[in-house]
């Protein structure tokens, strides 16, 4: 059950993207179902997470056992394959918008922007960020990638190693 406040975020997402899909010439179809998906297991409780990563094959790495609510786009894209056959580029953006992804497609980076400039977010950089996603994914993608870096050492998180490949690789980009 999906409480009011998830699906609100969902919903915003939704918007967000499609306006990206609208601005970058992205399927809409395709950023839709990504959008309505991505938080499907958010709210799942961690215990079932975990079997459920089994059950489908999931390893999972040193963050996800530390925190495993870090599954639940992992598990979302792996429930998305199976039961409706989504295609790659779907999959790819649903398990990985959460960390970012050094090889992610258009799909995927408005998916991670949309996840963090949608309506109901509220932080310095916002507005900048959603001024640079309408001009650019590939800046916008990797001005997420950074709040996200500077999050986590701002809070004394862990950085998911996904993220510092990804950050990595588009450093060497430029």
């Amino acid at each position: 059950m999906k409480s009011k406040k998830r699906l609100e975020h969902i919903y915003s997402v939704v918007e967000f993207s499609k306006t990206l899909a609208n601005i970058h010439s992205l399927s809409k179809e395709k950023m839709t179902i990504a959008a309505l998906s991505h938080d499907l297991f958010r709210d799942v409780k961690t215990d079932k997470l975990i079997k459920i990563s089994h059950i489908y094959g999931i390893t999972l790495d040193q963050f996800d056992k530390i925190k495993p609510i870090l599954l639940h786009g992992k598990i979302g894209a792996e429930f998305l394959r199976r039961k409706y056959k989504i295609d790659d580029e779907i999959y790819q953006a649903v398990y990985y918008h959460t960390s970012g992804y050094e090889h992610m497609k258009k799909i995927g980076k408005a998916l991670v922007i949309s996840d963090s400039a949608a309506d109901g977010r509220d932080y310095d950089g916002l507005e900048e960020l959603r001024k640079i996603s309408f001009s650019s994914l590939d800046e916008g993608y990797k001005l997420v990638i950074k709040n996200k870096i500077n999050y986590a050492l701002l809070k004394n998180r862990f950085i998911l190693e996904q993220t510092v490949k990804t950050w990595n690789k588009m450093c060497r980009v430029e």
